[in-house]
């Protein structure tokens, strides 16, 4: 966990895919197991900046995906998944994330 604080548990993750599916559906739940989070954020690229990245580092939109497949198990806690962007992205100053999804 990259820190908690008020029993939120917090992961920015912009390694290899699987290390973004391990945060959610074992970390997380490790750690709430344990007593230390009620509940998670993953924060992870989303796909325009994951083009600019090394190979095999996963996207928002990918991991949205595949959580959404999964479907819910017993042992999951909430967790808010955030995609980011730099701002040079955007294409005007007046877009934003939910632009692009």
């Amino acid at each position: 966990m990259d820190f908690v604080k008020n029993k939120v548990g917090v992961e920015v993750q912009f390694g290899k895919y699987a290390f973004m599916v391990y945060n959610i559906s074992a970390k997380m739940t490790i750690f709430h197991n344990l007593g230390y989070i009620d509940v998670g954020v993953e924060i992870v690229p989303v796909k325009e900046m994951q083009a600019c990245m090394s190979t095999g580092v996963s996207y928002f939109e990918q991991l949205i995906w595949d959580l959404e497949k999964r479907g819910v198990a017993d042992i999951d806690i909430p967790v808010v998944v955030l995609g980011i962007i730099p701002e040079s992205f955007l294409v005007d100053k007046k877009s934003t994330i939910f632009d692009f999804l």
